[in-house]
């Protein structure tokens, strides 16, 4: 059966298990609200919900929605708790977003057996909940258990709840140490959810082709992947099929094409395909040169919520394209990438810290980011790294690490790593 997207920021009827057909006219007494009051946790999810998605005899009321949600969960609901859980995590219906009172929601609704809780509970597990300071207390949030977060995944997954199988395949893509050691078990899993029709899998499962991870490098099924992922409607796709086109990766080099594709995504509303396409302009590839059309297109990407769009504007504001350098903006853009999860970001942020520009330097801040994004494979910070740790800078001395981290970027391919290894 075809498996449809699980995000939570999507604000489909799937997130919320108790979606029922509109009611029709409701009596004078309201039959359905009798019951949800007399009790009946179906009849609380039926309200809950035409109160949340409203109906024509309903209103829209997200407020009310979340009370009867609660009212289903403190009856022992599962769906009740987990939907109550989606609505702390997003705000919706409630003073202000809660990840301590969503992830408690979701430990009541896994308890239960829902996959959808279980799945969400391994996800805020990855990276850990802070405390929350309130009015009154401050709710304590759980440490960071990425193991047992792996371990959950794979439970989950092995059940066949194929959701499961991409967000392992995520995690195991993201992480660098992961990649080396279980990459075949990402192919896998991707590949299962890839079948059943997921975008988010296909895209992930041609990096895994393009990249080697798991099994050989296949720039051919990459880009059956890619291809596979515009047909069912991703723009998103369009960018790597038309890198695959730009430079002949698994198909004949076809850059016409290549730009056609990313026009048509960026026109379709793809912010990634946004600051690509403003590359094309910057560079005046395809197109003729324009800055302030480019500096558009990354602004455009960057209010979308593209944070990598933030990169970017943060390297035109340091290098003054587009208007005189402006330091402190840049350095404050590579943060916001940097703090996002963004490793192009994290890595710029570090040189930063490390070069103090748009701020005082600070070595230690710098190794901080430069471990951050070696974490997840950015090749310059790897190499960057090793530097710090060859010189004593940021971090205590150690010869032996700096040359393993510089060794490693250079064997993937990093040209001033290369450069580092020929001069010593």
């Amino acid at each position: 059966m075809k498996m449809r997207s699980h995000w939570l920021y999507a604000l489909v009827p799937l997130f919320f298990l108790a979606v029922f057909p509109a009611a029709a006219e409701q009596e004078k007494d309201d039959p359905l609200r009798n019951a949800a009051l007399s009790g009946d946790t179906a009849a609380q999810l039926k309200l809950a919900s035409e109160f949340f998605f409203g109906t024509d005899a309903r209103p829209r009321n997200p407020v009310l929605a979340v009370y009867w949600y609660r009212r289903a969960a403190e009856l022992g609901s599962a769906e009740g708790a987990y939907n109550l859980g989606v609505c702390y995590e997003k705000g919706w219906g409630v003073e202000h977003p809660s990840l301590v009172r969503a992830g408690r929601c979701f430990d009541e609704a896994a308890k239960g057996g829902l996959p959808e809780a279980r799945l969400r509970k391994a996800l805020l597990m990855i990276s850990g909940i802070p405390d929350e300071a309130e009015e009154k207390e401050t709710l304590p949030g759980t440490p960071a258990d990425p193991a047992g977060a792996l371990r959950l995944l794979r439970d989950l997954a092995g059940t066949g709840y194929l959701p499961a199988d991409r967000e392992l395949g995520r995690m195991i893509l993201r992480d660098a140490a992961l990649r080396q050691s279980c990459g075949t078990e990402a192919r896998q899993s991707l590949t299962r959810a890839a079948d059943s029709g997921d975008v988010e899998s296909l895209l992930m499962l041609a990096a895994c082709y393009e990249d080697g991870i798991g099994g050989a490098g296949d720039a051919k099924e990459a880009v059956a992947c890619y291809e596979r992922a515009v047909k069912l409607g991703s723009a998103d796709a369009k960018v790597p099929l038309a890198a695959a086109y730009e430079y002949g990766l698994g198909v004949a080099p076809d850059p016409v094409r290549a730009f056609r594709l990313v026009r048509e995504a960026a026109e379709a509303g793809s912010a990634r395909a946004q600051v690509r396409l403003g590359d094309y302009y910057l560079n005046g590839d395809q197109v003729a040169q324009s800055i302030s059309e480019a500096l558009a297109l990354y602004r455009k990407a960057f209010d979308a919520g593209y944070l990598s769009a933030a990169v970017k504007l943060g390297r035109c504001a340091e290098l003054g394209i587009g208007s005189d350098p402006e330091p402190v903006r840049a350095a404050e853009l590579y943060g916001i990438a940097a703090r996002a999860g963004d490793a192009d970001g994290q890595y710029a942020f570090g040189r930063c810290h490390l070069k103090g520009i748009g701020m005082e330097p600070d070595a230690a801040g710098a190794v901080f980011w430069f471990k951050t994004a070696t974490a997840v494979g950015q090749l310059d910070a790897v190499r960057e790294l090793g530097v710090c740790y060859l010189t004593g800078t940021g971090v205590e001395k150690d010869e032996a690490e700096g040359s393993r981290l510089i060794e490693a970027a250079a064997a993937s391919g990093d040209p001033e790593a290369l450069v580092i290894l020929s001069n010593n």
